[in-house]
Formats: C-alpha cells, sequence, structure tokens
C-alpha cells in the first residue's frame, strides 16, 4: 500500500527540553497512537512505528522549529494530523505545522541559536569577535583541538541575548556549548544558560521545509 509522506514541525520547551532523542521517539510513538492516525510501519520480524527526527537537539536545550517524519497509509489533511498530534502529545511540546517534506534530511547545514542568560552579552559578543577561538571537540578520533573562528556567524544582540549561526548536518556539527565551553575555560562559569535552538537552515540559508 503506498504511503503519504508527512513533515511534521513542533518545539520542544520547557520541562521537554530534559526529554532525550531515544526518549522522544517513545513519546511521539505513543501520540501517534493516542491520536490513531493511520501511520506506516516498518516491514520484517519486528515491525516499528516509521518515524525520522531531523537533527537530534541536545539534552537540556529548547528547539522552536524541530521536524521530524512520518507516513501516513491514507491522505489525511495536515490541518487535522496537526490537531490530533496537539491533542496526543504532553505539556511543552507543540505540533507548530504540518506539510508535505520539500527538502532532504542531507540538506541539513547550519542552525541558528539564541543564548539567554545572566551574562554580559557584549563581552560574549567581543569574544566570538576575536580572530581565533581554541577550543577541544569529540570526534570519532577522540579528543582534538579546534578553532570555533571559522565556523560561528554572529547574527546580532538584542535585549541582552545572543544570537549565532552554526554548522549542523550529519557530516559536520557545532554545538553552541563548544562556544559557551571555550568562553568559560577563560572567564569563569556562566550561570542560567538557556540555548534555543530557532531555526534549521539549508547550504543557501533557507529555512528547512
Amino acid at each position: 500500500m503506498p504511503s503519504v509522506n508527512t513533515r511534521v514541525f513542533f518545539s520542544k520547551v520547557g520541562r521537554a527540553k530534559y526529554i532525550s532523542h531515544l526518549d522522544l521517539y517513545g513519546v511521539f510513538q505513543r501520540a501517534v497512537r493516542t491520536a490513531q492516525l493511520p501511520a506506516w510501519y516498518t516491514e520484517g520480524l519486528s515491525p516499528r512505528l516509521y518515524l525520522q527526527f531531523m537533527l537530534p537537539l541536545s539534552l537540556g536545550q529548547e528547539g522552536l522549529r524541530e521536524a521530524m517524519d512520518m507516513r501516513l497509509l491514507r491522505d489525511i489533511s495536515f490541518e487535522e494530523t496537526k490537531e490530533r498530534l496537539s491533542k496526543a502529545l504532553p505539556l511543552d511540546i507543540c505540533v507548530t505545522d504540518v506539510s508535505a517534506p520539500v527538502m532532504k534530511n542531507t540538506d541539513i547545514a547550519f542552525a541558528e541559536y539564541e543564548i539567554k542568560g545572566n551574562f554580559d552579552s557584549d563581552k560574549l559578543f567581543e569574544f566570538c569577535e576575536r580572530p581565533s577561538i581554541i577550543t577541544e571537540k569529540k570526534t570519532k578520533k577522540g579528543i582534538s583541538k579546534i578553532d570555533l573562528k571559522p565556523f560561528i556567524s554572529v547574527l546580532g544582540v538584542d535585549d541582552g541575548n545572543l544570537s549565532i549561526k552554526l554548522p549542523a548536518g550529519n557530516d559536520f556539527n557545532i554545538n553552541p556549548t563548544l562556544l559557551l565551553g571555550a568562553y568559560e575555560s577563560e572567564f569563569g562559569k556562566l550561570n542560567g544558560i538557556k540555548i534555543i535552538r530557532t531555526r534549521i537552515l539549508n547550504e543557501k540559508g533557507e529555512v528547512f521545509r
């Protein structure tokens, strides 16, 4: 039976930021069943509900426009899918939009973040403007030193918050905690930090959809 590809956009904020990526699959799996959506299951000895999340969000970080793909066995309007899922999901996870996929997950190249907290945003901005920001990054080959500077795009400082764009994708990814860790190693611990991923972008800087 042919299936209908459906892309679900959702926010994950508040207490939901402590739901791990693995647990998030379970949350949506239960929601899809509760919503009685005619979802497609994989074939084989152990069929499972097909859900594909784009660019897993780090534990403790919030996301305003996260994306997940699923398949439906019959055509249900995007509005009805959104309404059913929204009612079935827990507090702090909210479906913001449902549409047909336009881009592939391999098109993801960047992510934009907003960093909030009790810190001197101008001082952090000046840190980002340094000619070089050396820190350590964990890779498949172990821990290696990396210069973050070429990969950081500062989008602005607004009302004490810092907005940045970083590489994000299957091949290369920079977590904003690397930048904050480098800053803290020199200036001390930052308190009350909140990291919010606001958008996911493709190579051209277009919003992922």
